[in-house]
């Protein structure tokens, strides 16, 4: 094998072992439904391989100085690639956590080992640019890589695929030789203890930062907006072309640093304004925070805390994988818990919309909850929309179709916006990361220079125009609000004539007597009466059995 081939290919597998902390976000539907989990299992599926890898990495260190990079960067490749094997044919939640562990610790073993078998401490030639580049582009790529394997084949191809790259990897690292191996040199100076703590805050927070737009908005395309995968490789390809962009731009470290810190909080506190499912709105956001993360890790790690050793590499890798496994630890609850009652919330506002609309009355009680009551965190939009085109099938007339096509264009917005409310609080958590940690390197900015006090002016600039922009946006188009109405107080019926018209009356005014008796809204009512779980968290709040016919009947006589 050429040494020109081998140094792609050892590129190549430290690549794989960055790109695999996001990889899988996109294949989220298809993970929650084979594995039979949820968006906190899902979480630990990325969470547990940057955990491990932060841990593995000093350890795998000090490995490498008693084996030699050779040995430890094939064993550890061949480990990558035997667990990614097994991740690609595991069928249960533990199996897949230990499998992902496992493909942690041989990527830690290939990631130190490329360093030195690169000769990146060095940095001469292209080993260490492929190194720079595996390091921070291997990342942002993990999303698009991994939905367009889901989207052509399935996700167990996201794993397979990589055992064959793994094991050309490691048979690379087994043959390098010994001539081109790197050879030691002296450290250069270390910063004073306190810029390096700052530095070291800074790419750990700014890390963290980041996982809002590696693995958040790739959740939220794909269970909230019901994006296929291939749809999301696309829309998040942005990411890793903006970093590219500004991966090679020179000036002030500290500058850098701070300027792409900035615009990643610029660019992450966007997507929190953001309530409308289209990609289009991801643009800026994602431009901004790409761009900052090809400023700020750079500089980071590169120059504020040099890389001339596998020890300092390991370092920085490990600063960078425990600032995003923190956040995905810290976030992944609120998630879970803020998509639920987001969920919850779109399910009553939904069927609000349903019992308001113009359609057969008779049939409009049994609608609304085999519309909405189904939608789960897992892939709300989507399983919306199968409802929905499920239901059109039994329309009748022309006028029922358009009012029908209104309802659903209404009934997709509350979805969408409840998705986008129930994400705000990660992004604006994970944007005020990115915010600490350009606070973190502002001690040794310095304000001298007038080129300096531009690049800081405009990024604050850039920071706050596109999020308050995006928001201001957001606000123009924002649908008008589904307000749940009183059930005690009077209301305006649904204009139908005839039988059908009268039969609609009664059964709303009735069940809008059971629910105001009942203490809860008329949507949580029909919710409860047609779905056996929603009526035992019910009858646990107001203290009433929905289902129960004498339950039902006394609410709706009132005795």
């Amino acid at each position: 094998m050429s040494h020109r081939a081998g140094t792609i290919l050892l590129a190549i597998g430290a690549g794989l072992a960055l790109a695999d902390g996001s990889i899988v976000v996109l294949a989220l539907p298809e993970l929650l439904g084979e594995l039979d989990t949820t968006v906190e299992g899902v979480a630990a599926v990325i969470g547990v391989y940057t955990a491990v890898l932060a841990v593995a990495l000093p350890a795998a260190e000090w490995l490498r100085r008693r084996i030699g990079a050779r040995r430890l960067g094939a064993a550890g490749l061949v480990l990558f690639a035997l667990a990614s094997l097994g991740a690609g044919l595991s069928s249960t939640l533990p199996l897949m956590l230990v499998l992902r562990g496992a493909q942690a610790l041989g990527g830690a073993a290939a990631l130190v080992a490329a360093f030195v078998l690169l000769d990146a401490g060095g940095r001469r030639g292209g080993g260490g640019r492929l190194w720079a580049l595996a390091a921070i582009v291997g990342a942002a790529a993990g999303p698009a890589l991994g939905g367009a394997l889901t989207q052509a084949l399935d996700w167990r191809a996201i794993f397979l695929a990589q055992v064959p790259l793994a094991l050309a990897g490691a048979l690379a690292a087994a043959t390098v030789p010994a001539a081109h191996l790197a050879h030691p040199e002296p450290a250069p100076p270390r910063l004073a203890d306190a810029p390096r703590r700052r530095a070291e805050a800074a790419l750990a927070l700014v890390s963290a930062a980041l996982t809002a737009v590696l693995f958040l908005l790739v959740l939220i395309l794909v269970a909230g907006w019901g994006f296929e995968p291939l749809a999301g490789a696309a829309t998040v390809s942005i990411l890793p072309l903006a970093a590219l962009a500004t991966l090679r731009v020179e000036g002030d470290p500290t500058v850098r640093a701070a300027v792409g810190c900035l615009l990643v909080a610029g660019g992450v506190a966007a997507l929190a304004a953001v309530g409308t499912a289209s990609a289009w709105w991801t643009v800026a956001p994602q431009l901004l925070a790409g761009a900052g993360m090809g400023l700020a890790l750079p500089a980071l790690g590169g120059a504020l805390l040099p890389e001339r050793t596998a020890r300092d590499a390991a370092w920085v890798l490990t600063l960078r994988h425990a600032g995003i496994a923190l956040a995905l630890a810290l976030l992944a609850p609120v998630i879970a818990a803020q998509l639920d009652d987001a969920v919850r919330d779109a399910r009553e506002r939904g069927t609000a919309l349903v019992l308001d609309a113009r359609l057969d009355p008779l049939d409009k009680v049994e609608l609304a909850p085999a519309l909405v009551a189904d939608v789960d965190t897992s892939d709300a939009r989507g399983q919306l929309q199968r409802a929905l085109d499920a239901a059109a099938d039994d329309l009748a007339g022309p006028e029922e179709e358009a009012e029908f096509a209104r309802l659903r264009e209404r009934i997709d917005d509350v979805v969408t916006q409840a998705v986008g409310d129930g994400f705000r609080i990660a992004f604006v958590a994970t944007a005020a990361f990115a915010l600490l940690a350009a606070l973190a390197l502002a001690p040794g900015l310095g304000l001298g220079g007038e080129r300096r006090r531009a690049l800081l002016a405009g990024s604050v600039v850039l920071a706050l125009a596109v999020p308050l922009g995006t928001w201001a946006a957001q606000e123009v188009s924002k649908p008008e609000p589904v307000v749940i109405a009183d059930p005690c107080e009077p209301r305006e019926l649904p204009e139908a004539g005839g039988l059908g018209g009268l039969v609609q009356d009664a059964v709303l005014v009735s069940l809008d007597r059971a629910a105001c008796r009942f203490g809860s809204s008329r949507e949580e009512l029909v919710l409860a009466l047609a779905d056996e779980e929603l009526a035992r968290e019910y009858e646990a709040e107001h203290g009433v059995d929905p289902r129960s016919a004498v339950g039902l009947l006394r609410g709706v006589l009132g005795f």
